[in-house]
């Protein structure tokens, strides 16, 4: 089988002939000079065309646009960004943590007391937002101290500075440019990215230039392709993963990637941009392998699906891949070039990663977390060991301590890439960053004598059994989700079960179900239930299972926020005990 080579091999001859990038700016020049007229970054116009944006529109823009927002009195700002994905909200990225200031994403959907909380929490003297959250932004205004500017980044509304306008500005400029001239400080404080609050309030991590050019090159050491592979942008634009890890990669090694604007809008979008990769988190991996296998048994294919699996998985023992020949009823709604999903956030069950090889789509599972970069692992053969999510990226030491009797601690990491901190906030750096550089990432895991990390969960999500043995939540729900692939949302957590005669406890599982048919009928899933319990040793067997007839509460990368959990069963579940 023919050796893939990591896009920093690729680029050895071309774009890093000079040297690893320096910093993202750097980065930006060298494809300005290496290769200006090959398209970069793509994205739908309002009448669905494709419209594509090659590196050298991508530079110029980056530095009119710096020009602007210096000229307008933005520099050293505190830059929000509120919006849509789109290339602007890329380009935005970019110039401001370059050389204009500090730019802090925000979560779109976030509620408008959190929306001003995150705000005021970062500091923001000035917000880009999409004009369909123009009024949001005002009502910010009023309630933010330091928030005087609100530019509109999608179009421009009358009394209100737009993106455009600050770029043409700074084109105006262009002769006299500060922006092209700045000496940029790679350990000054760039970006500030907000944890996704699924177990807590959100914290707000500093990222340097330094720290982000160093996740960016250890993505583009982990992930392989083949040629001109093209990528499609999914995750929104505040998540760690999507921009600082995913499109710089991309950037940096002279890919194309698609921008769709919004999750909401992701299948529909794949079709027009038929992409070869496509990045995700978990729980969209997973949907897209049962949405498979749903489609299928709606048109009366999944036994044919099946055989035609067991012979892709015969042919592929003689070096014969014909996948993509006999699924294309499978790759289809994915626009039908679809080769590799690379996912990364939490534990990936690999039922989904078998799964979907089976069908011809690899999974490359990655590894992170917002306080490092975020990238800090990536298991580019999950076939051959699918539950070990890697080795740490070249430059990243990982450490466990408060090992327990069966190897399993507490993972910390150390490297170019992992923040000091975070933003105002001593009390809280102290608590998980060390003085001697390590981060302890709050997740539970051990490392095997090749280096490879096995997450086994997170350590907040640890429930604490009564008789003293802990459970690992993530770990019961996988073999749930194995056994009852129709289940929409599982989650499990502790709560107290009223009998009538006493109060107790119980390991319970939320299951929620959104076909309303297979919902009602209990005594099925009841029964694949018991299959479970009885793949899982006593203490981690499930006692209550709740049925609920809404999805649970989710962050915006559709992880369930746990503390939001009842703590009492409802008494309208199945009782297992």
């Amino acid at each position: 089988m023919k050796k893939l080579r990591s896009e920093r091999e690729i680029q050895a001859k071309t774009l890093l002939r000079d040297g690893d990038y320096r910093s993202i700016r750097d980065m930006l020049g060298r494809i300005n000079a290496f290769i200006p007229e090959k398209p970069i970054l793509a994205e739908l116009d309002k009448d669905k065309n494709i419209i594509y944006h090659n590196s050298h529109e991508l530079y110029e823009e980056v530095m009119n646009l710096g020009d602007g927002l210096l000229d307008a009195g933005l520099a050293g700002a505190h830059i929000a960004v509120v919006s849509d994905n789109c290339v602007r909200y890329v380009i935005a990225d970019i110039t401001i943590s370059s050389g204009v200031g500090i730019i802090t994403p925000i979560d779109v959907n976030a509620p408008q007391d959190l929306l001003e909380t995150l705000l005021e929490k970062c500091d923001a003297d000035a917000v880009l937002c999409g004009a369909g959250h123009l009024d949001r932004l005002v009502k910010a205004r009023s309630a933010c101290e330091r928030l005087k500017t609100i530019i509109t980044i999608d179009r421009k509304v009358e009394g209100y500075p737009c993106y455009e306008e600050l770029v043409a500005a700074g084109a105006a400029l262009k002769d006299k440019s500060v922006y092209r001239n700045i000496d940029l400080d790679l350990d000054a404080p760039a970006k500030i990215l907000f944890t996704s609050g699924t177990t807590g309030a959100n914290k707000a991590v500093v990222l340097t230039n330094a720290n982000l050019t160093a996740n960016m090159l250890n993505c583009m050491d982990v992930i392989h392709t083949v040629g001109e592979q093209t990528s499609m942008s999914v995750l929104p634009m505040h998540h760690a993963t999507e921009i600082n890890t995913h499109i710089m990669a991309r950037i940096g090694s002279g890919r194309l990637t698609y921008i769709n604007d919004n999750m909401r809008n992701m299948m529909a979008n794949i079709k027009i941009f038929k992409p070869d990769i496509v990045t995700v988190v978990p729980m969209i991996a997973t949907a897209f392998y049962k949405n498979i296998w749903a489609a299928a048994k709606k048109a009366g294919k999944d036994e044919k699906l099946r055989k035609g699996i067991k012979l892709c998985n015969l042919l592929r023992k003689f070096g014969i891949d014909k996948t993509h020949d006999l699924f294309k009823d499978v790759y289809e709604p994915f626009g039908g070039r679809l080769v590799m999903l690379v996912c990364g956030g939490s534990m990936l069950n690999p039922v989904v990663i078998k799964g979907m090889n089976d069908l011809g789509i690899g999974i490359q599972n990655g590894y992170g977390i917002t306080e490092c970069g975020p990238l800090i692992s990536m298991n580019s053969d999950t076939l051959s060991e699918h539950l070990s999510v890697g080795r740490p990226c070249y430059g990243i030491e990982a450490k466990l301590v408060n090992v327990d009797e069966s190897g399993v601690g507490e993972l910390c990491v150390r490297g170019k890439s992992v923040s000091k901190g975070y933003y105002k906030d001593s009390e809280a750096t102290a608590a998980v960053f060390s003085k001697d550089g390590f981060f302890n990432t709050g997740d539970s895991a051990r490392i095997d004598n090749k280096g490879r990390i096995f997450l086994m969960g997170r350590k907040k999500n640890t429930i604490v059994l009564q008789n003293g043995k802990n459970v690992c939540p993530e770990e019961v729900e996988n073999v749930i989700e194995k056994n009852l692939g129709y289940a929409d949302d599982i989650v499990v957590y502790q709560c107290v079960y009223n009998s009538g005669h006493a109060q107790r406890e119980v390991l319970c599982a939320g299951i929620y179900i959104s076909d309303a048919e297979c919902r009602a009928n209990r005594s099925a899933i009841k029964a694949d239930m018991e299959k479970v319990n009885a793949e899982l040793p006593d203490y981690k067997r499930i006692e209550y299972v709740e049925l609920p007839e809404t999805g649970y509460e989710k962050t915006s990368t559709r992880k369930i926020k746990r503390t939001q959990l009842p703590s009492v069963c409802s008494g309208n579940g199945l009782n297992l005990i």
